[in-house]
């Protein structure tokens, strides 16, 4: 068994019953660490620090007790989903207000908390960690993705700090640096749908490439022949070579560094058979350098947007058109679908289409 030294409260053996219950109501309790009895006390791992309020309660409720740290033995999590332990911490109107779901980025969970609730987001947080085996760190976004590079700000909230998260997919493994670089997990299975449909031989354009995961994911399950990943992010350009190398893709995946507006028509126009376009906003800003970055006998597109969920597939067709015909370029509609929903409103599509430059 491994042992971990850690801050818990020392209290005497016949008031550990009742403070067992009480650091579970104010979610205090470290459920990975074994409680470490001392002589006549008990000692009980904490997961977070008490507050100034709680630490006035724990004194008036617990004659003696007081903060300490010791080496802990670890043991597995109790078996208690999410749910139940948020209905310890917050009341039903709460609960109502959090979003039950989030994302995981390998051994990062990222969540979403409201402003309401703010004040129990640490308590929130460690109930994360605490029914999550897998996850290290729990995070929550402090803002909508902004900036240039598309950036999602977090904060830390439970857990290591450390927002260098090691996600795997597909046969492939991923470094990504939390809150510096975009990535989406909820695009996993269009990288395996896109990696299905590509033939042996075929050179790909990844633009808005970020740390790598339509690339690699494509060079480990498909016949391609190399793929050129393109990101403005010189913090993503770090991680994407640095998973290049560590999948052992170096062969088929060159690292380009730059904007794709000023790259693809100096460097690579006529040159892909697929172009993948995986930007969260303004991506239509780009079609033109896709269509002009595909070969003279044609190539295929994978176009991502955002669009209201009413009529959302009739007006980003129409735009794509008419970009095309004022470019010179015949297209043709092969796919289209929505992704997921991102909110209530809004959804996010991708439009397949093949385009070829008139004569």
């Amino acid at each position: 068994m491994t042992q971990k030294k850690s801050n818990g409260i020392l209290v005497l053996a016949k008031q550990a019953q009742a403070l067992h219950k009480w650091l579970l109501e104010k979610g205090l309790l470290h459920n990975r660490l074994k409680p470490k009895r001392i002589s006549k006390t008990v000692v009980f791992p904490l997961l977070v620090q008490p507050t100034p309020k709680e630490k006035k309660e724990l004194q008036k409720r617990f004659s003696g007790s007081r903060i300490t740290t010791v080496l802990f033995e670890s043991q597995k999590p109790k078996n208690c989903s999410l749910k139940q332990a948020l209905e310890i911490i917050l009341t039903k109107k709460e609960k109502e207000k959090l979003v039950s779901g989030f994302d995981t980025l390998g051994n990062i969970a990222i969540i979403e908390i409201p402003r309401e609730l703010e004040k129990k987001e640490k308590k929130i947080g460690a109930a994360v960690l605490e029914t999550n085996a897998n996850i290290q760190t729990v995070c929550k976004k402090t803002g909508a993705h902004k900036g240039k590079y598309r950036i999602e700000p977090v904060k830390i909230i439970a857990g290591k700090k450390s927002l260098t998260a090691d996600y795997r997919e597909r046969g492939c493994r991923f470094r990504i640096q939390v809150g510096k670089t975009f990535f989406s997990p909820r695009l996993s299975h269009e990288r395996s749908r896109i990696a299905e449909k590509i033939k042996k031989g075929e050179i790909i354009g990844a633009f808005f490439a970020g740390v790598g995961p339509f690339p690699i994911v494509f060079a480990k399950n498909s016949s391609m022949k190399k793929s050129i990943a393109i990101e403005l992010n010189p913090i993503a350009v770090k991680d994407l070579k640095y998973n290049i190398k560590q999948n052992n893709v170096d062969e088929k995946i060159v690292a380009v560094l730059g904007d794709v507006k000023k790259i693809v028509p100096k460097r690579f126009k006529g040159f892909f058979d697929r172009v993948v376009m995986p930007l969260p906003k303004d991506g239509e800003d780009f079609l033109k350098e896709a269509m002009v970055s595909l070969k003279p006998s044609g190539g295929i597109i994978h176009f991502y947007a955002f669009v209201p969920s009413e009529n959302s597939f009739h007006a980003i067709i129409k735009r794509i058109r008419r970009i095309a015909q004022q470019n010179g370029f015949t297209i043709k509609i092969l796919e289209k679908k929505q992704v997921r929903s991102f909110s209530k409103d809004l959804i996010q599509i991708v439009i397949d289409f093949w385009a070829k430059k008139e004569k």
